[in-house]
């Protein structure tokens, strides 16, 4: 599991989370935006994986994303690392982020 602080509104953020469900031809399993839960189903290749997205509003126009991968996938950091990237370049330019010291140690 990995997590990020954006400094952007939940609801921006979960519009651009369903925008990459779209993106990557995904199949909704859960939509839960009031609750900021947005589950999907993608598969590529041979490859079939399941993403768990929750956003939690910290108040100020500020989120926190927490991205889970469950599947076949073997690489899971590189699977949550491409998740963030895809999340970093469709939210607005030059969106500033803030990280979790927890996920500095783990240099996720």
């Amino acid at each position: 599991m990995g997590k990020k602080i954006y400094l952007q509104p939940m609801g921006m953020v979960l519009n651009t989370i369903l925008d990459i469900v779209e993106l990557q031809k995904g199949k909704l399993m859960l939509s839960d935006t009031p609750h900021g839960k947005i589950h999907f189903l993608v598969k590529m290749y041979a490859f079939k994986w399941e993403l768990r997205f929750q956003v939690t509003d910290l108040g100020y126009n500020r989120c926190c994303v927490e991205i889970g991968v469950e599947g076949d996938r073997q690489n899971r950091s590189r699977c949550l690392s491409r998740e963030f990237a895809l999340l970093d370049s469709m939210l607005i330019a030059n969106t500033e982020i803030e990280f979790c010291e927890a996920e500095r140690r783990d240099g996720v």
